[in-house]
């Protein structure tokens, strides 16, 4: 009986670093490529960002606020079809504002781009962007203005969130999506 609850053990500390294991993997980027192979698939991307934003695509905005969180929310859909290609998110909060873009390849999430602009009533006012490549549902590339950062765990909550306005577009519960964090 001994042997059996070893083997049982063994099992479960397996699968359970397996899990674990699965569930950092998002923050970190894909499985190391080559420069060239990196710098393909972000020139992929651009493509398909350009594509979608040439398009004529059919627009559906829903308006959302919540307290503590989004101040005259705005998200629009934009489908080409009956397929979501490029959702935009946009509100503010006190004496900040902010809009972000994600874009999609057959229902998976390739790209985000977000604009945030704001500072102190009296003050100067500082405008940041953020850009995120996706391949296969990991960070290839993280940007800040111009200059190329590492990736990190706001990649991750990139990814779900874009996910989870693809939800919100059946629920119309925009605040759950953006607004919690889980």
């Amino acid at each position: 009986m001994t042997g059996l609850r070893l083997l049982f053990f063994l099992l479960f500390s397996v699968y359970s670093y397996a899990s674990v294991s699965a569930q950092i993997r998002p923050n970190k980027p894909a499985v190391a490529k080559s420069a060239n192979a990196q710098d393909a698939e972000i020139s992929n991307i651009r493509n398909l960002y350009n594509q979608i934003n040439a398009s004529t695509l059919k627009k559906e905005k829903f308006n959302y606020e919540a307290s503590g969180c989004v101040e005259e929310g705005e998200v629009i859909y934009f489908m080409n079809g009956k397929t979501i290609v490029k959702i935009t998110e946009s509100g503010s909060i006190g004496d900040g504002s902010w809009k972000s873009e994600y874009y999609y390849q057959s229902g998976k999430v390739i790209f985000y781009f977000e604009s945030m602009t704001g500072g102190p009533a009296i003050g100067k006012v500082t405008k940041t962007e953020r850009r995120v490549y996706i391949e296969n549902d990991r960070p290839i590339r993280n940007m800040e203005n111009k200059k190329i950062i590492k990736v990190d765990a706001r990649s991750a909550e990139v990814i779900q969130t874009a996910y989870k306005l693809l939800i919100a577009y059946q629920t119309k519960d925009f605040a759950a999506a953006l607004c919690n964090p889980n």
